[in-house]
């Protein structure tokens, strides 16, 4: 993997800047009827067997954020739970509808809740169904353009995905802190190599003081990996 000389703390403040600049209009007059959405799923924790931790409300601004500038055509999650982080990308997807569309496509191994509609942008979900179970059955049918993982990823994993990214393919990897999932993940994403044609680099979770400018208030733990080919983050 190649490398170009810039920090990730300076690459993040440049990264989360660009992308909420480009959704603060859209924040004065959406963000109340969105988080009005992003909230009411909080009642499909009575529908779940596996009752855990769901993204705060600034992780699910930046993933709208983050859909809403790069215009992704198809979006791949793993770990969808009561669904805020796939309703919010579904979401953002919506912005740019009559562009061209985008299909996401969800798995939870744990539960088996069916996501209301609350978006015009298609979602497929492939619940109590393991990660590798959902990339092989999308394997070799389309181009992941942005993937979004909650939840740890095996080598078979990230052998599946190497197949099926673009050179402008955007990784974002939740719970990137410590010695948590994300920060495995993107290890493992190093160590497997996922494209030697592209350079990658890694913005770290938005910084207080940008979460400060934006009126973001809950801490995110959402770390970007972006192709040297997004580095100028012209929309897809």
């Amino acid at each position: 993997m190649k490398r170009i000389n810039i920090s990730p703390t300076d690459l993040s403040k440049f990264f989360w800047n660009k992308i909420l600049e480009n959704s603060f209009i859209k924040s004065e007059i959406y963000k109340k009827d969105f988080f009005s959405k992003i909230d009411s799923l909080e009642k499909l924790r009575l529908e779940s067997e596996y009752n855990t931790g769901s993204i705060s409300s600034t992780s699910s601004w930046l993933l709208y954020s983050l859909v809403i500038f790069f215009k992704p055509k198809t979006i791949i999650e793993i770990g969808s739970f009561i669904g805020k982080s796939t309703i919010s990308m579904a979401l953002g997807a919506d912005d740019y509808i009559d562009e061209h569309k985008c299909e996401i496509f969800c798995c939870d191994m744990s539960n088996d809740i069916k996501l209301p509609k609350l978006s015009k942008t298609k979602i497929t979900q492939f619940n109590k169904t393991k990660s590798i179970d959902m990339l092989n059955n999308l394997d070799g049918n389309m181009s992941f353009d942005l993937v979004h993982v909650d939840g740890r990823l095996e080598n078979e994993d990230f052998e599946i995905l190497k197949r099926n990214i673009n050179e402008r393919t955007v990784f974002v990897l939740d719970d990137f802190e410590g010695k948590e999932k994300g920060v495995v993940n993107f290890i493992n994403f190093v160590q497997n190599k996922m494209n030697l044609k592209t350079s990658y680099l890694l913005a770290y979770p938005i910084q207080n003081e940008t979460m400060l400018k934006f009126k973001l208030l809950e801490k995110s733990t959402s770390a970007i990996i972006i192709p040297s080919t997004n580095i100028g983050f012209s929309n897809q």
